[in-house]
């Protein structure tokens, strides 16, 4: 099932973004290295939920989080039709469609916000993801050079976007 995070489940998120980054090197943070507070999620949920141009969509397997995405949108006049997208979905439920069905609620919910682009980042080197991407009608716009720093590498990023 899909739907909208609700500020009643922020320790669920708390633990669903826990699990993602002890199990994958392709996020943002470390394991252990973002302190998200169920209080803070909770804020956070929030003040997503207040905007109209954001919004987390999470999956869910019986009651477990098993994957979201967050969508950030744009703060400026000149940029509130772009939202960034995070997302990210547990290993054991990985290929089985649900980043897929996630990524499909989010079109409708651009949709029907009226948002123009969606982009997003992808390790160059995360070939399931720019295929999944890819899949959801992403296309690549430009590699940023050295871009993290991952297991004492540099890595590039893809920028990756789909305009409606």
């Amino acid at each position: 099932m899909i739907s909208n995070l609700k500020p009643e489940e922020a320790r669920a998120f708390v633990s669903l973004t826990s699990k993602l980054e002890r199990e994958s090197d392709f996020l943002l943070y470390e394991a252990g290295e973002r302190e998200m507070s169920e209080d803070k999620a909770r804020s956070m949920i929030q003040s997503i939920e207040k905007q109209k141009n954001s919004a987390i969509f999470v999956a869910r397997s019986g009651d477990e989080l098993i994957g979201h995405v967050m969508c950030i949108g744009g703060s400026a006049r000149r940029n509130r039709h772009t939202v960034h997208i995070v997302t990210g979905v547990l290993a054991d439920y990985r290929g089985k469609g649900w980043a897929t069905r996630l990524f499909a609620e989010v079109d409708e919910w651009a949709v029907e916000h009226h948002i123009h682009r969606l982009e997003l980042t992808v390790m160059v080197h995360n070939e399931p993801a720019k295929k999944l991407y890819e899949k959801a009608g992403f296309a690549i716009e430009g590699t940023k050079k050295d871009s993290l720093f991952v297991n004492g590498d540099w890595v590039d990023e893809y920028l990756m976007a789909k305009v409606f």
